[in-house]
């Protein structure tokens, strides 16, 4: 395994750990576990597929990824939201720091690629 995707799964884990303990101390919503496993998930595999892109297809291919990220996570939350409606705010905020955590995360070690 690369040095970088070793280095990018031991932050990545950590992540997922802090948000499971963090949520689970602050209260749990209905949709909490599979929401981090869910943005958990989708960044790690995006960083790997990523990661060994050719140079020259990367910023296109970074590109759709984004693009597919939001409209699934944007359908999942959705879908989330009308079944559980009285924990629909928690869950959407929820959300959207997972979203934003691990999304900081896959862009800081992709620009590592290119410095």
């Amino acid at each position: 395994m690369n040095k970088n995707v070793l280095l990018f799964t031991v932050c990545w884990l950590l992540l997922v750990i802090i948000l499971g303990l963090t949520v689970n101390y602050a209260g749990k919503n209905t949709f909490t576990f599979p929401i981090l496993l869910g943005v958990a998930g989708a960044t790690w595999v995006i960083y790997f597929i990523i990661n060994r892109t050719p140079s020259e297809k990367w910023v296109k291919n970074y590109l759709l990824s984004i693009v597919l990220k939001l409209l699934l996570g944007g359908g999942f939350i959705l879908i989330l939201i009308f079944m559980d409606k009285t924990h629909a705010d928690a869950n959407a905020l929820f959300f959207m720091i997972a979203y934003l955590l691990f999304t900081g995360l896959e862009v800081s070690f992709l620009l590592q690629r290119f410095n």
